[in-house]
């Protein structure tokens, strides 16, 4: 009975309260074992945030995909890709290949 009380003392007196106590058990309970916990929320507002910046990113690669596919329907801008990327030449032209 007397190591009750001496623990009771270290308790500050608000706590000391079982409607303070049951309100802080709670609380707790709420906050960290409830199926829809505050870590758990977090964590998934912080997924939420990574997605969004992702979907963001595809979007503008969806957009400069679209142009380039936009622009290889004007003959000129095939020939200029042509020549740029795979190196297609015209009769009796040279390819002279510098690099950096």
């Amino acid at each position: 009975m007397e190591f009750l009380k001496k623990i009771a003392s270290f308790i500050p007196r608000p706590l000391r309260n079982r409607y303070v106590l049951t309100g802080l058990l709670f609380l707790v309970w709420i906050l960290l074992f409830d199926p829809i916990n505050v870590v758990d929320w977090i964590q998934e507002r912080m997924q939420l945030r990574r997605l969004q910046q992702e979907q963001r990113q595809l979007e503008q690669q969806i957009d400069a995909t679209t142009r380039e596919v936009e622009s290889f329907t004007h003959p000129d801008s095939l020939v200029k890709i042509a020549r740029e990327r795979f190196y297609f030449t015209g009769s009796g032209e040279e390819i002279f290949l510098v690099e950096e």
